[in-house]
């Protein structure tokens, strides 16, 4: 079976394991907060609604084959709610799918060469690469290769799901970078010194309430050692980020608090360790394309095509092929509309379609006689579509409609913002690469930081009633040298956020004395902002105008309801809070011996260990924390009891401890968890 990268063996036991943890959480054997830590970073996340989920299947630079097109078709109609939905990651997401339904899904992606693994939590996350990386006029050289490759390289190893947050990697074939290389954690960017290829290594980017543009560490590392700078910067990550304040634990915030010069000295000394040998080489090959007889010329066009071809089509640095635009609609396309397009994508081009950072999808190396049919083909699945580009570029994340952490109903201003624009007395086409992203709260998975006008959800008090409100930046850009965080802090209710984009770009548009937008922002474009954002800032009463308090596509009035933790960074701290909180309660309770082996527990998986039996738990907190010195040497005669009772069948009745022993442990764990140093290494007491 033809795929676009290999799935490793130890997903064979991750889905035996899944299907083992549904049922263990079913019966109640595991609490929610145990299962969650298994499944998020599975790439598995509970949606808004109860007992359905979110499966985000990784796709590496991409890319996707026909035949795996069907298969996500037929696990979103199958097992979900029909409807694909493309990441600004390049991931393809199955939405609302019951917690029974799970497992089957997995398996049958799992068949067809595709996985969840790294989705979500604290993981290597999907590896992008720029849409048009290996047929790109302006690119140095094809950098997908290296992004699949690094992904095969990372994939399997189990260091890479117990992070301290996220860890994101993009690749860019130039200094346009359009993968985003200089707003991820890790990004590289292709270069050619001499005749030798290579890149330019960018850390600590990243978006979010804290967003970063990241710091140029290698001007030129050899193509085939990214892959050593990648590990050498994870570990750095993984072994002094900062695991105890979730809000502060991406790799940006590691290197503010110690500065670049310290964070390369660290990094060079794990790089010339990683240079010895045993780390494994990731193979660099490229992507399957089909190879197609040139096609005879002469198809009759259908009405319209001069147009699509205008607008959604790219010349190739390849002679006399094409790449072609596919935009989706808020990166939604519904599973039939996929399978069926799965013909199309089979029959033209390579024989693959790629994702976009932009939630759309393209086909590409169309020879030019091919174009005709193809057009006719689009058409039939309402998929040639040739909307402007700041249509195309608006995007926005899930929001409240489906994601725990959502404040607004983003999607809903995206349709209501580009409605209006599209009424208004603008021109669209003239407005260049304009584009609008928005988030539904300040965790910018609609990418808000680097939007040309970046929109991020808000809850505001009025007259106590909330009401939907955005907070406006502007002059966002992503471009090697020049990318840029969206600037602003203007808050709108949502309700007049579409008539203020209108009337913003218009001012925009009727401004012939700036050569571009960069020079309007530069000049007057925080003052017209702020001009505007005042004249739309006022919120009537409720009597006088309810839909100021309703969001965008909602039917009830606008609330936090359903608001809660999000999943991303699930695991480490819930486990060892409900393992401290359930010690305390046994402590309480007289039940001396479940408060042992539970504040055993709680620390394990600090040291990389973990352990459901009793037993095991109490071995391990001997090796790791009484032989190790990180506890007091007379909390080992506890320790010992408990070792000595849980051979019997009732370790409670005859575990001989007192109450002052235990809280004793339970009072050590405790203040061990509360004073960790962020890089969870303990120092000997």
């Amino acid at each position: 079976m033809q795929t676009t990268f290999h799935l490793p063996d130890v997903l064979k036991d991750d889905l035996k394991k899944f299907k083992e943890q549904v049922e263990l959480f079913k019966n109640g054997s595991i609490s929610a907060i145990e299962f969650r830590s298994f499944r998020v970073p599975q790439g598995v996340y509970e949606q808004r609604e109860e007992r359905k989920f979110m499966l985000r299947i990784r796709l590496p630079a991409g890319g996707v084959l026909p035949h795996q097109m069907r298969k996500l078709a037929h696990v979103s109609r199958t097992f979900g709610n029909g409807v694909l939905h493309v990441t600004t990651r390049q991931d393809i997401q199955v939405h609302r799918v019951p917690l029974d339904n799970i497992h089957p899904a997995l398996v049958e992606l799992y068949a067809s060469g595709l996985s969840t693994k790294g989705g979500g939590g604290n993981t290597v996350r999907n590896i992008t690469a720029c849409f048009d990386t290996g047929v790109c006029g302006k690119e140095v050289f094809d950098v997908a290769p290296h992004a699949v490759g690094l992904t095969e390289l990372l994939l399997p190893d189990p260091s890479n799901y117990k992070l301290p947050r996220k860890f994101k990697i993009a690749f860019s074939g130039c200094s346009d970078d359009c993968a985003g290389a200089t707003v991820n954690d890790v990004g590289f960017i292709a270069r050619r010194r001499g005749n030798e290829t290579g890149f330019a290594v960018y850390v600590g980017g990243g978006m979010g309430a804290y967003s970063r543009t990241a710091d140029l560490l290698e001007e030129f590392v050899p193509a085939d050692e990214t892959y050593l700078v990648a590990e050498a910067v994870k570990r750095v990550f993984d072994k002094h980020g900062n695991r105890k304040n979730r809000h502060k634990a991406r790799l940006r915030f590691l290197i503010d608090k110690i500065g670049l010069e310290s964070f390369r000295s660290l990094y060079e000394a794990e790089l010339s360790e990683l240079r010895g040998p045993g780390l494994p080489v990731p193979e660099i090959r490229s992507l399957p394309r089909s190879e197609r007889p040139v096609p005879e010329a002469g198809a009759e066009q259908a009405e319209g095509f001069d147009t699509w071809r205008d607008k959604n089509m790219v010349p190739q640095k390849q002679e006399a092929y094409y790449f072609v635009h596919v935009p989706l609609f808020l990166g939604d396309i519904a599973a039939d509309t996929l399978e069926k397009f799965a013909d199309v994508v089979e029959a033209h081009g390579e024989g693959m379609v790629r994702t976009t950072q932009w939630q759309n999808m393209v086909v590409r190396w169309v020879h030019e006689n091919e174009l005709a049919p193809l057009h006719r083909k689009l058409i039939e699945l309402d998929l040639a579509n040739i909307p402007p580009a700041v249509v195309r570029n608006t995007i926005a994340c899930a929001g409240a409609s489906t994601c725990k952490l959502g404040i607004c109903l983003s999607r809903g201003l995206a349709r209501a913002i580009i409605d209006e624009i599209s009424r208004d007395s603008l021109d669209l086409d003239g407005l260049g690469d304009m584009n609008i992203h928005i988030s539904g709260c300040p965790n910018s998975c609609g990418r808000h930081p680097v939007g040309r006008i970046g929109l991020f959800g808000a809850a505001r008090r009025v007259q106590d009633r909330l009401a939907p409100h955005y907070v406006v930046q502007l002059g966002g850009k992503v471009a090697e040298g020049e990318t840029r965080l969206a600037q602003g802090q203007e808050t709108i209710p949502a309700r007049n956020l579409p008539a203020f984009v209108a009337e913003f770009l218009r001012t925009f548009q009727e401004s012939p004395q700036y050569p571009d937008y960069d020079a309007f922002i530069a000049a007057q474009g925080e003052d017209v902002a702020a001009q505007l954002a005042a004249k739309h800032k006022h919120v009537p009463s409720f009597d006088e105008d309810k839909n100021y308090y309703y969001d965008w596509g909602a039917e009830v009035p606008f609330s936090l309801e359903g608001r809660g933790p999000g999943e991303c960074g699930a695991g480490v701290f819930d486990l060892i809070e409900v393992d401290l909180a359930s010690a305390h309660d046994a402590l309480s309770d007289g039940r001396l011996f479940t408060a042992t082996a539970l504040a055993a527990r709680a620390l394990l998986i600090t040291q990389g260990q973990e352990a459901r039996e009793d037993t095991l738990a109490l071995d391990l907190f001997a090796r790791y924390f009484l032989d190790a010195g990180i506890v007091a040497a007379s909390l080992r005669g506890v320790i010992d009891k408990a070792r000595q009772s849980v051979a019997s069948e009732r370790p409670e009745d005859v575990f001989d401890a007192d109450a002052k022993e235990v809280a004793t442990l339970v009072d050590t764990v405790q203040k061990l968890y509360e004073n960790m140093p962020p890089s969870l290494r303990f120092e000997r007491v």
